[in-house]
């Protein structure tokens, strides 16, 4: 119970951190910032997932479809956005 009160803390504090430190910066440094945390986002996704991957064997299907989600979820935020 303490570690997950813990890390819920961390994250609250990171939050109201970046809120004061990125609250005033210019839409530049923000696109930039946001850009970096989907990149690490993704990376972390990809890895786990290419781990995942190689437990099992490996099909055409299988590569189609990930990089379809990938397409289709870019395409729904343009679409969005």
């Amino acid at each position: 119970m303490l570690i997950c009160t813990g890390l819920g803390l961390i994250t609250a504090i990171g939050a109201i951190d970046a809120a004061l430190f990125l609250g005033s910066v210019s839409s530049t440094v923000m696109s930039a910032v946001l850009a970096f945390g989907a990149a690490a986002l993704l990376y972390l996704v990809v890895e786990e997932l290419l781990v995942e991957a190689y437990e099992e064997r490996e099909s055409v299907t299988l590569g189609a479809m990930f990089f379809l989600g990938f397409i289709l979820s870019y395409a729904l935020s343009a679409a969005g956005g």
